[in-house]
């Protein structure tokens, strides 16, 4: 996907640094407007031989089933977010309509479910009130995605993978219905995947187990084969205690973060070598079991 600072902005949008006595100065640092995937310092460490070794999936043979998120997972649509919330944010004032910064966003609002975000940022205000921003903020997001969206790379080549071996599979998702059907529609999923199921629609949001039990429930599967891909550390959290192996995306998540969610292990994108060692080896696994 193109830089973040590449993007169309066109709303106004200026790097003012922020008045750090206006919200809490710990979310905060004056930053240039750029979405960076530099590493932090105590991320995993970068040793290709350890990181492969620990990357086995054996222990869910035979795979019945694949359960994906959607932002971040399937497509690079933090940046979107990102961009939605700084000018929505400035319009109704927020932290004196200073915009927020990058870190700011990951800390605060990425991966969160929409009340949770609604609750934090806005606790003086009622529920009408608040609920209507996040509605708005929604249409905004879809309207940049509609116009910019694209798939994280081997996420196509993943796809035939799961076809060609009639895996059952199922989308799990904080956002809103509408905005997890136009990303899917956009990739051009909407007939791989047998089911969609939102946290709007459950009990409770992720990091909650909820939203993946009902995805796994849909599509009949069981847990202890079942893999899931997630990109946030509540969705890897939400996995993990729905009894299920969770593979993180690093495209924009601190990776120590990540991993001390749960994740068995962390890939790039897709195409990663990681993967595709370990769907190797759960080929060979089933393979050993039929003989």
């Amino acid at each position: 996907m193109s830089s973040l600072s590449s993007l169309h902005l066109g709303h106004g949008l200026s790097n003012t640094p922020i008045d750090t006595n206006l919200l809490r100065r710990d979310y905060f640092r004056t930053i240039p407007f750029k979405f960076t995937t530099t590493l932090p310092k105590n991320s995993v460490s970068s040793n290709s031989n350890l990181l492969i070794s620990n990357c086995s999936l054996t222990s869910i043979a035979p795979l019945e089933a694949i359960l994906f998120d959607i932002d971040g997972t399937l497509c690079d649509s933090d940046p979107l977010h990102f961009i939605a919330f700084r000018k929505m944010l400035q319009e109704v004032g927020f932290n004196g309509g200073s915009p927020i910064t990058e870190d700011f966003f990951i800390k605060i609002i990425s991966g969160k479910h929409n009340d949770e975000i609604a609750r934090i940022l806005f606790p003086d205000w009622n529920l009408e009130r608040s609920s209507q921003f996040m509605v708005d903020k929604e249409a905004e997001f879809r309207r940049l995605a509609s116009e910019q969206m694209e798939p994280v790379k081997g996420i196509y080549k993943l796809r035939k993978w799961i076809e060609d071996r009639g895996l059952k599979r199922a989308a799990v998702t904080n956002a809103p219905r509408s905005n997890a059907e136009l990303l899917i529609s956009s990739l051009g999923l909407s007939d791989f995947f047998e089911v969609i199921v939102t946290s709007f629609e459950c009990e409770r949001a992720k990091p909650f187990p909820d939203p993946y039990l009902k995805g796994l429930k849909a599509i009949k599967a069981s847990h202890k084969h079942t893999l899931v891909f997630e990109d946030s550390v509540s969705g890897i959290k939400a996995g993990v205690a729905a009894g299920m192996s969770v593979v993180g995306i690093s495209l924009r998540n601190p990776k120590d973060l990540l991993m001390k969610a749960g994740a068995k292990f962390l890939i790039n994108n897709f195409e990663d070598q990681k993967l595709w060692r370990a769907l190797e080896d759960l080929d060979r696994e089933k393979a050993g079991t039929q003989v």
